[in-house]
């Protein structure tokens, strides 16, 4: 009977240890330091915006959806951080897969966005970032297109606009 009960225990581990595993190991492969991933991704509008090509300057990505309260409600601040410093970086709006896009281009119309905003529709985005899944999450690329912040469940505005400022200082020593 303990014989039964330790290799239970010992499974149960196992499989806990396992579905750790799976839920983390993403993350940890696009945490600070690591290399963007190179995508080329559909705008909402029409065309396409690859990313590869915007190195050189800093690049904010922010996962979002039109029925995430916090996302909608945080697209002001972000369309005033995109005016403050355009130019210095570039600032991407991606909706996740099970977004409306109807809705998409209602909520960009009224807040008034004028930074690329693409529809991640098929999912492939947010698993090229590490399987987000948290909306709203923001990406911080540096000049040298390599992961600098991420940010899950809101808009840390202080931290990334330190980021973004150091990377541009760093980029005028250069």
């Amino acid at each position: 009977m303990l014989a039964r009960k330790v290799v239970f225990a010992l499974a149960l581990a196992i499989a806990a240890g396992a579905a750790l595993w799976w839920t983390l190991v993403p993350a940890w492969r696009h945490r600070a330091g690591t290399l963007a991933p190179a995508l080329v991704m559909p705008l909402l509008g029409g065309g396409n915006l690859d990313l590869a090509q915007l190195r050189g300057r800093p690049v904010l990505i922010d996962f979002w959806a039109p029925d995430c309260a916090p996302c909608v409600a945080e697209l002001p601040q972000l369309e005033r951080l995109a005016r403050a410093a355009a130019g210095r970086y570039t600032l991407i709006g991606v909706a996740m897969a099970y977004s409306d896009p109807d809705a998409l281009r209602a909520i960009a119309a009224r807040a008034g966005i004028s930074y690329p905003l693409v529809w991640d529709r098929d999912g492939r985005i947010a698993q090229a970032f590490g399987g987000v899944r948290v909306t709203p999450t923001q990406v911080l690329i540096g000049a040298d297109g390599r992961i600098q912040a991420r940010v899950e469940g809101g808009l840390a505005g202080p931290l990334l606009r330190q980021v973004l400022m150091q990377d541009t200082a760093e980029n005028r020593v250069r």
